[in-house]
């Protein structure tokens, strides 16, 4: 009986997060040019608009580049923070981690309009690398907890008998340690890049008019319209997203991403 009711409480939850995807996903290759559901027949326009109209497609690729950024810049400095509070003794560790978790319990919205009058002080324009930094901002907290989970795992005699035969930290890190948290920094990689896809708060502070994000722009459009246009401009946002959890899951599986299966290192 329980059983029953675990399961049937699960597909509730999964209904309440799959359907309204599935339905802008639907709406997006409705024929008609507004909004409605079920659709009033099939086609693509809306895809073939969102990625030959120049406005759209810019802000698409900026995203992207932007993303992809925020990732990289983002996992190699929440590796080498992982790496710190693990040396530190466990009487700072606890108040650096929370130091450096502390920008997920603040709102996104209060974080972006903090670093836009911190920047305008200090006269710097809105750009690419305003938006960059911002995103980082929020996007580091991620690979921090995510890497120093895998580190948890980790024996630390295993480095020190690299040590002892001679091996110097740096070989020992990319050798010893890395290999056996790689699957961690992925995780972290992953995140961080979603989230840079998901951000709208942040961006829409910190962006001007010629360095606009898809969800900066897709915010200002519904704002006036309600049409599947949108809807396809989102789908592409969510099908990005879903696209970096396929490649995760093909590299390392996300059974043992989340927790519920080991896999060797």
């Amino acid at each position: 009986m329980m059983n029953r009711i675990l399961t049937a409480y699960v597909a509730f939850i999964s209904a309440l997060m799959i359907l309204p995807i599935t339905i802008v996903i639907a709406a997006s290759i409705n024929s008609a040019a507004y909004l409605s559901f079920p659709p009033a027949g099939f086609s693509t326009i809306w895809y073939k608009e969102v990625l030959t109209d120049p406005t759209w497609s810019g802000s698409l690729w900026l995203t992207l580049k932007i993303g992809i950024a925020v990732s990289l810049l983002s996992t190699a400095l929440g590796v080498a923070a992982a790496l710190g509070l693990r040396a530190v003794n466990s009487t700072w560790s606890g108040a650096l981690q929370t130091f450096f978790l502390s920008p997920l319990m603040l709102p996104t919205v209060l974080i972006g309009l903090s670093l836009m009058q911190l920047y305008q002080s200090l006269g710097i324009r809105a750009s690419v690398l305003t938006v960059t930094l911002g995103q980082l901002l929020i996007a580091c907290p991620y690979v921090i907890r995510l890497v120093l989970a895998s580190f948890s795992g980790i024996d630390p005699r295993l480095e020190r008998a690299a040590s002892i035969l001679g091996a110097n930290p740096i070989r020992v890190f990319w050798h010893v340690t890395f290999p056996l948290i790689r699957h961690g920094v992925l995780a972290g990689l992953l995140f961080s890049f979603i989230v840079s896809l998901d951000d709208v708060n942040i961006a829409l502070f910190l962006s001007d008019v010629h360095t606009t994000p898809l969800p900066v722009q897709l915010f200002s459009y519904i704002e006036q319209n309600a049409d599947s246009l949108g809807a396809a401009a989102a789908s592409l946002l969510v099908l990005l997203a879903c696209g970096a959890v396929f490649i995760c899951d093909r590299l390392v599986g996300i059974e043992w991403l989340f927790g519920a299966k080991q896999r060797s290192a």
